[in-house]
């Protein structure tokens, strides 16, 4: 009878294990896309992909799911041979830097990385309240140094970036953003658009964006 007792023990330890990991209670699995090497310096980001594991963060059970996003990015220093979180502690929606469309792909370093900055499109505010992140919510900008540092969102809270275009001499950026002008928590018909300029100033920390007169 013990033994009987120790046997159905293990095996109802396991099924709970087992029932646990396909209910989300443990996660299955750490999923990376490629690395992104800095130019040519020992700098490479490294980002951490959504995946399955990640629905009740992201998506909140939509039907319209990132898969193909970053919840975190990595920046790996092969010189000294160490690593760290951009955005540790944050929960973020990364918009990748690069297509995934394999006819879209291409070797040239992605747009996001400028003469001495690195720009970020990331979902980091629940908008709507819903208890997850995604494609309801607002993309704003975030800049940081080429070596990671000074890492802070520069575009206005409550604000969504449509697009940005970096001037050809990289001095500035100019990006198009929507405001919730009718107030329904989303952002598309009926909102306005307004034009706003960040000047790349070495020091991220004094970066400003401000609106453009027009």
């Amino acid at each position: 009878m013990k033994y009987t007792s120790v046997f159905s023990t293990i095996a109802l330890l396991a099924c709970i294990q087992l029932s646990a990991q396909y209910t989300g209670k443990y996660k299955d699995e750490v999923n990376f896309a490629d690395p992104l090497q800095i130019d040519s310096s020992q700098y490479f980001l490294i980002p951490k992909v959504v995946d399955e594991d990640d629905k009740a963060a992201y998506g909140n059970g939509k039907v319209i799911f990132p898969w193909s996003h970053y919840s975190e990015m990595y920046l790996y220093n092969a010189e000294t041979r160490t690593s760290k979180k951009m955005f540790d502690g944050q929960r973020a929606l990364i918009v990748p830097f690069r297509s995934l469309w394999p006819k879209e792909r291409t070797t040239e370093p992605p747009q996001n990385f400028l003469d001495k900055h690195i720009v970020y499109l990331v979902r980091t505010e629940n908008y709507n309240k819903d208890n997850g992140l995604d494609f309801d919510d607002p993309v704003y900008l975030y800049i940081s140094t080429k070596s990671g540092d000074g890492l802070r969102q520069i575009t206005p809270k409550g604000m969504n970036v449509v697009c940005w275009t970096p001037s050809r001499d990289r001095k500035f950026i100019l990006v198009r953003l929507q405001v919730d002008k009718n107030g329904n928590k989303k952002f598309g018909n009926g909102d306005d658009e307004l034009y706003y300029r960040i000047d790349l100033l070495n020091d991220v920390a004094q970066i400003k964006c401000y609106p453009l007169e027009l």
